[in-house]
């Protein structure tokens, strides 16, 4: 028998499987651009992205680097680098028991899963009962045995009209939907955990970020900006075919005026409060729809519910999303570490010498308000003139 190699890779997506007929289609257009903008980007050949009853299928003769490319773009459950060949038994069964003889350890326990949609003259079970039959009998070297329950090793057959795929492979994807299926949000992102998280969860659902760094120098260490550029930059690259900015806001001097007139305790709620109004600014510029923060229920005296609500009560007409309220800190750092964000979290830099030794809990909202009425929030449309604006990356 001849070599048999992988040329094409199966693509599964989930939630845009039950959306309408419009959407869907809509979606899955989104979906195929980002996967052919992921694929050129890193000089992946391929012939072309197709789809079929619910799936993608992208033909390529580098199928395992494509695969493991395709899995990183949002929309994307899972994928497969497969063999494809026609919707006929002998052709299934002698691919089969290639992939098998090529993949399969000797010793060790093996199923064979297939799936059939369409009109054939065979069923699912008839693919699962006569491969695992052959493989037995012709690959008796390998001293092989079946476990359907929980094998070490299987081989999946996929067939879709008159094509199959056979497989031995299934690599994660990132899951979510297709980017640009919601608008633009302003994601705040700092030099530690929690913020990058947050962004990558509303990136995962489809949103078009537009970052924004608070710098606090000389509050703070001159590597903070450098870090979260870093940051920026890796959560940028799961974003194909839209542009990618990133605001470095000075944000020393509405600090200072904040201490001028308010209680020390109290100076994170302000610096917090401004941090939305520079946002709200960029979010209208930008075309934005909302606003992104990174905070967990309880974490910093910042972040309890009564601080957050004050905090809130800056910016009225966009909504402030808070994807990580309800984690624990150790949900937080393993995504973090799956993401790849952890690291640059961990560089050690001091981001804020400013915190108050003993701060407010629970903040009155009425002390809040008395407190900024001498403010001088022209500062805020002075630090935005001043804004360092990257981009990270280039739309279409």
């Amino acid at each position: 028998m001849s070599q048999v190699r992988c040329t094409s890779v199966i693509l599964r997506f989930g939630e845009i499987g039950i959306k309408s007929n419009q959407t869907r289609r809509r979606m899955t257009s989104l979906l195929i651009s980002h996967v052919e903008s992921a694929l050129r980007e890193k000089k992946i050949p391929f012939e072309k992205i197709h789809s079929v009853y619910g799936r993608l299928y992208i033909e390529t003769r580098e199928a395992e680097k494509a695969a493991m490319v395709a899995a990183r773009v949002f929309g994307v459950v899972s994928t497969s680098p497969a063999i494809q060949t026609s919707a006929e038994m002998d052709k299934i069964l002698d691919i089969g028991e290639q992939l098998a003889r090529t993949q399969f350890k000797k010793g060790l326990s093996f199923a064979v899963g297939a799936r059939r949609i369409g009109q054939h003259l065979f069923s699912s079970q008839d693919i699962r009962e006569q491969l695992g039959e052959r493989i037995l009998d012709n690959l008796s070297e390998l001293e092989l045995n079946v476990n359907l329950s929980n094998p070490e090793q299987s081989i999946y057959i996929e067939v879709r009209e008159n094509k199959a795929h056979i497989f031995t492979q299934t690599i994660k994807g990132v899951g979510g939907m297709p980017t640009g299926s919601q608008g633009k949000v302003v994601c705040t992102i700092s030099t530690g955990l929690d913020s990058p998280i947050a962004a990558y969860k509303v990136m995962k659902r489809g949103c078009i970020p537009v970052f924004l760094h608070l710098d606090n120098m000389p509050y703070a260490d001159n590597q903070c900006s450098e870090i979260a550029v870093k940051q920026a930059q890796l959560l940028a690259n799961y974003i194909h075919g839209f542009e990618v900015k990133l605001y470095i806001v000075p944000h020393a001097p509405d600090i200072e005026e904040a201490r001028k007139h308010a209680p020390e305790k109290m100076t994170c709620l302000f610096c917090k409060r401004n941090m939305l109004r520079i946002a709200r600014e960029i979010a209208i510029q930008e075309n934005a729809d909302a606003i992104v923060t990174g905070e967990i229920i309880g974490e910093q005296a910042s972040q309890t519910t009564a601080n957050l609500r004050v905090i809130e009560q800056a910016v009225t007409d966009f909504p402030i999303l808070r994807p990580n309220a309800g984690d624990d800190k150790v949900d937080i750092m393993h995504l973090a570490q799956e993401i790849g964000t952890y690291d640059f979290a961990n560089e050690g830099a001091s981001c804020c010498t400013l915190n108050p030794r003993y701060p407010s809990v629970r903040a009155d909202p009425d002390q809040v308000k008395s407190c900024e009425e001498p403010m001088d929030f022209g500062i805020l449309k002075d630090e935005l003139k001043n804004a360092r604006i990257m981009v990270l990356r280039e739309g279409k």
